[in-house]
């Protein structure tokens, strides 16, 4: 073989081996995709689930709060009334930022893959 074939034929081989060094890169890149893929879905999920239970517990509070009022009205101390209700608005608002950020913000973090 002539060196100008035998020199074609080095660069075949070699050609060869870098498309299997690029095979093998490219698997292990792909696989710790997936890896990540997985690990975001679960996390997500997992906050889902816990803005439910955010939101649940918001609600309850309302409803605390809401029974704390009408206990403070029995009493008839204006300054218990009014931090009672302070304590209603201030449950209602962060139920009602409990429930957008579910129904709104969250929503958007799930993944489209």
């Amino acid at each position: 073989m002539d060196a100008y074939a035998q020199s074609l034929l080095d660069k075949i081989v070699s050609m060869g081996r870098e498309i299997g060094n690029l095979r093998e890169a490219y698997m292990i890149v792909n696989q710790r995709l997936n890896h990540l893929t997985n690990a975001t879905e679960e996390t997500v999920k997992e906050l889902l689930e816990e803005a439910a239970r955010v939101e649940d517990f918001a609600k309850l509070a309302v409803e605390a709060t809401k029974l704390t009022e009408q206990s403070a009205i029995l009493t008839n101390d204006s300054n218990l009334m009014n931090a009672a209700k302070k304590s209603t608005a201030a449950a209602q608002t962060v139920h009602q930022l409990a429930v957008d950020l579910r129904a709104n913000k969250l929503p958007n973090l799930k993944p489209n893959w």
